[in-house]
């Protein structure tokens, strides 16, 4: 039981490493420029949807 719970944390940590690099340049490039509401709120929604 205390190895399957090691892998699965293992595995949640792995997934928010790998959503860390995708999002990042996105909100990076976002934060660069001026952007409509629109892709503000679109990038906003895959964010949160993630969390």
């Amino acid at each position: 039981m205390d190895e399957r719970i090691y892998q699965i944390t293992e595995q949640i940590v792995e997934l928010h490493q790998k959503a860390y690099e995708v999002y990042l340049p996105l909100v990076e490039e976002v934060c660069s420029r001026t952007v409509s509401e629109a892709e503000l709120s679109h990038l906003l929604d895959y964010l949160l949807d993630f969390a």
